[in-house]
């Protein structure tokens, strides 16, 4: 990971100790931040528009359209995983079946499939993402929880430089976001005593579902994300996560 300042991290049962190499802080007197990451931390729809285009040279509204479709599949079968309504299969193999179902429709030529079936761990992150996920990371325990398989996880973190100290997938519990059952898996994820963690997301659904399960709650707007309510009652509201770390830590 990027910067000079980093902490160490081993992992004991499911209680996560993080000690700061500079300050020597243990990790339960700070701030737990765990963060969506499809549209939150990287440009999820962007992102693929943008692979589509590179694999099949179509553009504009046509790649637009064909990444809406791709993921518009995707969470379909993840409302039906959360429902029971299906069994659970990870978010990577969701992926090549909605491709698939693109190619049966007419709609992606099949020898497109092969580039775009790893197109998940190729996604960019927004322009506030590093930064912010840097300087939370250096005084904050920093948790990814998402509906990315492990597997895209660590596309994600290798390839877009994304820093965090600890993931929960939704593979880890068998069902996707907003099952209570991830939110629970988080929360055990928190170093023991420490203060009740933050889920950080631009999608209000997920939101509402962290709160329910007992997390607080930060709310960062993002192009494409789901908007809050006039009667939703978040912790905190944060422009960006420059921000939403000088609300928790000061500026």
């Amino acid at each position: 990971m990027r910067g000079a300042r980093r902490p160490a991290v081993r992992q004991a049962g499911t209680d996560l100790v993080t000690v700061d190499r500079m300050s020597q802080t243990p990790s339960s007197s700070r701030p737990v931040v765990m963060f969506d990451v499809l549209g939150t931390l990287v440009d999820q729809a962007g992102s693929l528009r943008r692979r589509i285009t590179e694999v099949t040279g179509v553009d504009g509204a046509v790649a637009a359209g064909l990444a809406d479709r791709w993921l518009g599949q995707v969470g379909e079968q993840e409302e039906a995983v959360a429902a029971g309504r299906r069994p659970f299969a990870p978010s990577d193999e969701l992926d090549r079946a909605a491709l698939d179902e693109l190619v049966r429709e007419g709609l992606l030529p099949p020898e497109a499939v092969a580039g775009l079936a790893d197109a998940s761990r190729w996604q960019w992150p927004w322009p506030d993402a590093l930064a912010g996920l840097d300087l939370l990371a250096a005084e904050c325990t920093v948790v990814a929880v998402s509906n990315a398989s492990r597997r895209d996880l660590t596309g994600l973190s290798t390839r877009a430089g994304l820093r965090w100290h600890q993931t929960v997938s939704a593979q880890d519990v068998g069902t996707y976001k907003p099952a209570r059952a991830v939110y629970e898996r988080a929360l055990a994820c928190a170093p023991s005593g420490a203060p009740t963690p933050y889920l950080v997301a631009a999608h209000a659904w997920d939101l509402r579902a962290a709160a329910a399960a007992g997390m607080r709650t930060a709310y960062v707007p993002r192009p494409g994300g789901d908007e809050p309510r006039a009667d939703d009652a978040f912790d905190l509201y944060a422009t960006d996560l420059t921000d939403l770390h000088a609300q928790l830590v000061g500026a």
